[in-house]
Formats: structure tokens, C-alpha cells, sequence
């Protein structure tokens, strides 16, 4: 039997072998299927109840057919942090009247999803150029700096949205297993203590990110050394 995962995220190996599978113009397709005979002719807005239900079957749609990145990666369609896309407002709700047009839905539903699927292509693209030195102080350093980067492209892609430090959190633990480095409970606890500080609606400093990078990289690379070296960590 498997051991649990400290937390909930996906790994970053089925996240990234799956993000080849997003094709936005058969998601398209598939939404319009499913939506098209379930508005009703000439509506100019859908109650609640129709808008729940149109709602819950797409979720169910995009968990099944976008990809596994979609699901493990954790960016529902309505996370409004990554596409800037409400549930309440976006989904067939936009503007006054609201548009309840089936193809321009499509596209803001299709616009919130590639949002999300750029952020985890740019984390893949830079995970894939890392190399870490076998020294610990190089190592250390080398992933100092990776640590910042992390958290600066996760600010652009967020705009430090309200719940903008659970992806950063989430991405800085990928970037830590796509460099070998496993997510114990003691480096978990290392992520949420240096990551609360983070709030929402501004970034970081850079004094504030240089800090937490420091912090993270060094007990990163301590927690590596006592996996590997068990009897002189002890010592």
C-alpha cells in the first residue's frame, strides 16, 4: 500500500506529463456540445438554479477531458486566482444584462483555463533548466534563487489574489520534488512557517522574498543531507 501524501497537491510528475494534453479547441467543442441544447432559446439570463447545474457539469466535463493537470494541479475553473474567472459572476453572469451567449462563455471559461495551464508551462520550463550543485553551499544558493524566482512568476501569474500563497506554496514544493528533493513533514512545516507571512493583495519585498527563499532553500538542502547522510546529521 502506498504512503499517504504529506498534503493534497499532485505530484509535479503526473501534472507535467499531462500538460501536453490541453487542447483547447476540442475543450471547446465538448463545451459546446454539453451547453448548447441545455440554454433555453432566446433567454436573456438563466436562473440560478440552471446556472448551478450548467455549472456543476461543466466542473465535471473539465475534470474529465482537460487533463490530468487540470485535477492534480488543483486550478478549478472559478478559483479566481489563476484567470481571474468568478463562479458567480463569470460563468454565464457577465455584465448587465449578462451574456448568456454559449461562445463567448466558451472563451472566457477557455481564457481562465490556459491562465492556469501558462503558469504551470512557465514552472515546467524553468524546472527543466535547474541543475543543483552536489555542494551543500552551492546548493543551498543555486536553490536560493530558484525559490525566488518560483514566487516571482507565481506574483505575476496571481496578481497576489486572495489565496495567491496556497499556489505558492504548491509550486515551491514541485519545484523541490522536480529536483529530487522529497516533501517531508519537517520541510512542509518549513513552507508554511516562512509562507504565512505572505498576504494577499501585495508582494512580497524583495528583502521579505530574499528571506524566505534563504530560509527554504537551507532547510531543504539540511533535510537532504540528513535523508542522505543519516549518521553524520546525527552527529
Amino acid at each position: 500500500m502506498r504512503k499517504k501524501k504529506q498534503r493534497d497537491d499532485g505530484t509535479w510528475t503526473s501534472i507535467r506529463e499531462s500538460l501536453d494534453d490541453f487542447h483547447p479547441a476540442q475543450l471547446a467543442a465538448r463545451l459546446r456540445e454539453y451547453l448548447v441544447p441545455r440554454i433555453p432559446q432566446g433567454a436573456k439570463h438563466l436562473d440560478e438554479r440552471t446556472r448551478s447545474a450548467l455549472l456543476e457539469g461543466v466542473g465535471e466535463l473539465l475534470a474529465e477531458h482537460a487533463g490530468a493537470w487540470y485535477t492534480e494541479a488543483h486550478v478549478p475553473l472559478g478559483n479566481e486566482v489563476l484567470g481571474d474567472y468568478c463562479r458567480c459572476h463569470g460563468f454565464f453572469n457577465q455584465g448587465e444584462p449578462p451574456d448568456v451567449g454559449v461562445e463567448s462563455n466558451i472563451q472566457r471559461i477557455l481564457s481562465a483555463l490556459g491562465a492556469a495551464h501558462a503558469w504551470l508551462c512557465t514552472l515546467d520550463t524553468y524546472f527543466r533548466s535547474l541543475a543543483l550543485p552536489l555542494d551543500e553551499a552551492d546548493r543551498a544558493a543555486v536553490l536560493s534563487d530558484a525559490v525566488r524566482r518560483v514566487i516571482d512568476f507565481t506574483v505575476e501569474a496571481t496578481r497576489c489574489e486572495e489565496g495567491w500563497s496556497r499556489y505558492t506554496h504548491q509550486a515551491l514544493g514541485w519545484l523541490l520534488e522536480s529536483q529530487g528533493i522529497r516533501r517531508t513533514q519537517r520541510l512542509e512545516r518549513a513552507l508554511d512557517t516562512v509562507l504565512v507571512g505572505f498576504t494577499s493583495g501585495s508582494a512580497p519585498s524583495s528583502d521579505e522574498a530574499r528571506q524566505a527563499a534563504s530560509s527554504i532553500a537551507l532547510a531543504a538542502v539540511k533535510e537532504d543531507f540528513r535523508r542522505s547522510y543519516p549518521d553524520e546529521s546525527a552527529s
